[in-house]
């Protein structure tokens, strides 16, 4: 019986790797689509409750303008305004991929390096990995 459920999550853990890139180039066009631009590079990890992707590039030259002044904050909350905009086609997206139902959202953004991450928080699976796992770079 042990040596079934090794297969079941050797074969999940096969499948998942694409997977995480249809999440990551999922999620880098619905930027595109709702902000007019997306990230340079993304990776999605997926662990057993949690997907998360990190984005890192695609600020626009009005949010470097608004850097090189020395206003961040303005670049945060228009970031997070848009993450924010963008909550319900991305956790709709996940549920499709995934198949389970997305139970929270949050995202962040860093503007030193141009990193943003979005986080879902999953309902439960009956069973699953605990391990994070690092997807191919898209883009």
């Amino acid at each position: 019986m042990e040596a079934a459920r090794m297969q079941l999550q050797d074969a999940a853990q096969r499948n998942s790797g694409g997977l995480r890139e249809e999440i990551t180039r999922s999620v880098v066009r619905l930027h595109k689509e709702y902000i007019g631009h997306g990230p340079t590079r993304a990776r999605t990890y997926i662990g057993d409750d949690l997907v998360v992707c990190v984005l890192q590039g695609g600020f626009s030259r009005a949010e470097r303008t608004l850097l090189d002044q020395g206003r961040t904050g303005a670049v945060i909350d228009q970031r997070q305004a848009l993450d924010e905009a963008l909550r319900q086609p991305l956790s709709e997206t996940i549920e499709r991929l995934v198949e389970r139902r997305v139970v929270g959202f949050t995202s962040a953004v860093q503007p030193d390096g141009e990193l943003s991450t979005v986080v879902f928080l999953l309902r439960p699976a009956e069973m699953g990995g605990a391990r994070l796992e690092r997807a191919t770079s898209c883009l």
